[in-house]
């Protein structure tokens, strides 16, 4: 299973958010988020309920894709 912060890095980016705005409309400073991010700072449930909520996902979404398999992963069980 992939960390839910790569996944949450990769969302962001795959819908073109800035990462200032949604640390803003999520409640959180642009730091907050970026340590996030490069995961220097552990995402709690509350942050990642809200990150969510101001990307207009469910936390469904990312945990979906943290369990789909990295296409490094895929090329080991070959």
């Amino acid at each position: 299973m992939r960390d839910v912060r790569d996944v949450l890095a990769e969302t962001i980016k795959e819908r073109f958010i800035k990462q200032a705005l949604l640390a803003n409309k999520a409640g959180l400073t642009k730091q907050q988020l970026s340590d996030i991010i490069r995961k220097i700072r552990k995402l709690d449930a509350n942050e990642m309920f809200a990150l969510c909520r101001a990307m207009g996902i469910t936390p469904n979404v990312l945990f979906e894709k943290a369990q789909q398999p990295t296409q490094e992963e895929e090329n080991n069980e070959q």
